[in-house]
């Protein structure tokens, strides 16, 4: 049988993939130039590095060249210690043999035998009845007689293998009648067992393991798990070490009833600055008859400190399948997925992009009337100042082509130049006038130039910001206001396709306020800490209410958020929406953590939205700006809860829970229970589906990883 337990060593540059099995360092176990650094010289005297031989009685025969040391015998060179009973050394042959309580100490690492000879010139031998610990990794090798045969291979007759401490009686090891072992190669081992505690448990024929501390191809744990729609589920994965700095997991997996699915994952590193991913999987849907495939991709590649390129690939065959077989809440709640492709340049006071962006609405039957970005190129200006007069200048510029399957073919070009100039107003207020110019193209591709419209927008608007503080010992209070005024008139933006929210600009005058209090402290560290905050945000609309903002009322929803973090374990943020006519709450989400303690924290989340329109956060020229509102269909109101108790006895119990209340059914329940002692541990889940159970097992062995589903 050939198992492959550890992927994890990973290559130069390269991103380590989970820890699942044990690295037996057998590189360096029963190498005696390691096990005795100090017998491995040419010969007594000999090494550069001193020795310093003690015994009761030590014994020179001068025309045989033999050495004999009896009683208490203790060799020790540069922090290793050798102790026996007795050891004799042939300065001729190079023989040396050591009898009755051997014990090897180095660093932590020891070696106890009752028995050794060995050859200092070959560094070839024989441990009898010996026993090895490996302190980093807490490793226990036994073996009647441990043979170094040739320089990168070992013989291990009537061995045995453990991570418990308790190595007289450990909770698990692994017997094997031979082992052998090659350096950089493998580990092979006839009628290998696996007991817990003295009983056998499991049993192999022929097992097979890598003895690389590097990357090597091999088979990796498998997850296990039942469902009670689809039946047993077994996924099994198998690691391949192509190069240094690339690899690839091939994935089977059996869902029972459900199908069966093929996955593909390979990761690469090119340089230190680039660097990638692919994920490809495809699943066999018995239950619905569909041939189910998803591709996932990202790169990253830093040209230069300034400009940076990013690929994100996520494409599904079918919109119904991260609903039909994600495990996971969020995941099966997503409405839509992106692909990306972008190169980006950051300067001092310029930005600017590429982008090309295809977006699957899952939501739909099908993606033909998604309109997609292909491509997009932007740049920016930053808060230039004009020579030395008072004037900043700031540049926003797109241009995008507009596509789609159902015949979709827009251009657009977006030019918003804008000048402002700050004002100080003594040491605590800044009033800041601003004016600019907005004119927008548009192009079917379909159509001449001469059919191109456009649309222009003058926006224009005064801020007025203040702030102020007071300290009380360790504890500063800041409160920071801003009123915020604007006029946008826009012409010719009745007809326009609406895409996303630069076409959806219309006519406004507004007032915008917002108040924000701050309280921070210093900690035992010196450091500030923002033990709470809050800000009120309002808006009230001057003008008439134009029908594009979706609202008959002039104040818009008065928005509140409110952070408090009084200790460290706690901490509390709500975001709410009140609606001052009506006198309701139109949206509110709160969370709150709790964690006091090491052995136990608690996490709770409610988000619900009433259905109809509800404020928009911002717009493109204000982003406290409320008086636009949006349409809410259906409601949304669940709450998502996480709890963890822990023992100090190893024992931890989790619960997650995600509620519909507007439904009143529970989406998702998980109960994990694991117990954790000093070298293994076991656990169950029970996950409760709206439309089925799930129940899993799961075992981890220190050194030798685990089995049963990612957890």
């Amino acid at each position: 049988m050939h198992l492959r337990f550890n992927p994890q060593h990973a290559v130069r540059c390269m991103p380590k993939p989970k820890r699942i099995l044990l690295v037996l360092p057998l590189l360096c176990i029963l190498s005696l130039n390691f096990i005795f650094p100090v017998l491995a010289a040419e010969g007594p005297g000999k090494s550069k590095t001193p020795v310093h031989l003690k015994s009761d009685h030590l014994q020179y025969f001068k025309e045989k060249d033999i050495y004999i040391a009896q009683g208490a015998v203790v060799v020790e060179q540069e922090g290793a210690r050798l102790e026996a009973d007795t050891m004799r050394l042939n300065g001729k042959t190079g023989q040396l043999s050591a009898m009755g309580n051997i014990h090897y100490f180095e660093s932590g690492n020891t070696m106890d035998a009752e028995r050794i000879i060995f050859d200092i010139n070959t560094k070839l031998g024989v441990l009898h009845k010996g026993s090895l610990f490996f302190k980093e990794e807490n490793y226990y090798i036994q073996g009647e007689t441990i043979i170094r045969d040739a320089p990168d291979h070992y013989t291990i007759k009537t061995s045995s293998f453990t991570a418990c401490d308790c190595q007289e009686n450990p909770a698990w090891r692994m017997r094997a009648g031979d082992l052998d072992l090659t350096l950089d190669g493998y580990l092979f081992a006839k009628h290998a067992r696996f007991y817990v505690k003295e009983v056998p448990i499991f049993y192999f024929p022929y097992f097979l393991y890598p003895a690389k501390q590097e990357r090597r191809t091999g088979l990796l744990i498998p997850n296990i798990g039942f469902s009670s729609r689809y039946g047993f589920r077994y996924k099994q994965s198998l690691f391949i070490a192509l190069a240094d700095n690339k690899d690839a997991t091939i994935t089977a997996e059996n869902r029972g009833k459900k199908g069966k699915g093929l996955g593909l994952q390979y990761r690469y590193v090119l340089s230190k600055k680039g660097r990638g991913e692919l994920n490809t999987t495809f699943f066999k849907d018995t239950e619905k008859n569909v041939d189910r495939w998803e591709v996932r991709m990202n790169h990253r590649q830093q040209f230069t400190t300034r400009i940076q390129g990013k690929l994100d690939i996520k494409y599904v065959n079918a919109n119904s399948n991260l609903r039909e077989l994600s495990d996971r809440t969020a995941t099966r709640a997503q409405q839509n997925i992106e692909s990306n492709l972008s190169l980006t340049y950051q300067g001092d006071q310029t930005y600017a992009y590429f982008l090309a962006r295809y977006t699957q609405d899952l939501t739909q039957s099908n993606n033909r009337n998604t309109p997609q970005r292909l491509p997009e190129i932007g740049f920016s200006l930053l808060e230039y100042r004009l020579g030395d007069s008072p004037l900043y200048l700031n540049i926003d510029t797109t241009a995008v082509n507009f596509w789609s399957e159902d015949g979709l073919n827009l251009q657009r070009i977006d030019l918003y130049p804008k000048l402002s100039m700050p004002l100080r107003l003594g040491r605590q207020a800044t009033l800041t006038p601003w004016a600019g110019f907005r004119e927008t193209w548009y192009r079917h591709g379909e159509k001449n130039r001469e059919d191109a419209i456009s649309r222009e927008t003058l926006p224009m608007g005064v801020n007025l910001e203040g702030y102020a503080s007071t300290r009380w010992g360790a504890t500063t209070q800041r409160i920071s206001s801003a009123l915020m005024y604007e006029k946008i008139d826009v012409s010719n933006g009745e007809d326009l396709i609406q895409i996303d929210e630069l076409d959806a600009l219309h006519n406004r005058e507004n007032i915008t306020m917002t108040v924000m209090q701050r309280f921070l402290k210093l900690n035992d560290l010196g450091q500030v800490e923002e033990k709470a905050s809050l800000r009120f945000t309002g808006s009230y609309h001057l003008a008439q209410i134009p029908s594009a903002a979706n609202s008959t009322q002039r104040f818009s929803d008065l928005r509140t958020e409110l952070q408090l973090r009084p200790w460290s374990a706690a901490r509390l943020e709500v975001d709410a929406f009140y609606d001052l006519s009506s006198g309701r709450i139109n949206g509110v989400n709160t969370d709150l953590s709790l964690i006091p303690t090491s052995y136990f924290n608690f996490k709770i989340g409610h988000r619900s939205t009433r259905k109809g329109f509800t404020p928009q956060k911002g717009d493109l020229f204000n982003p406290y700006y409320l008086g636009n509102r949006e349409n809410i269909d259906p409601e949304i109101d669940f709450f998502k809860s996480e709890a963890t108790v822990s023992t100090p006895w190893g024992f931890r119990y989790t619960n997650r829970v995600f509620y519909d209340l507007d439904n009143g059914e529970k989406i998702e329940v998980d109960h994990i229970v694991h117990y954790q002692a000093q070298c293994w541990g076991v656990g169950f889940s029970y996950i409760e589906f709206f439309d089925r159970d799930e129940f899993s097992f799961f075992i981890t062995l220190k050194g030798l990883g685990g089995f049963g589903p990612s957890q």
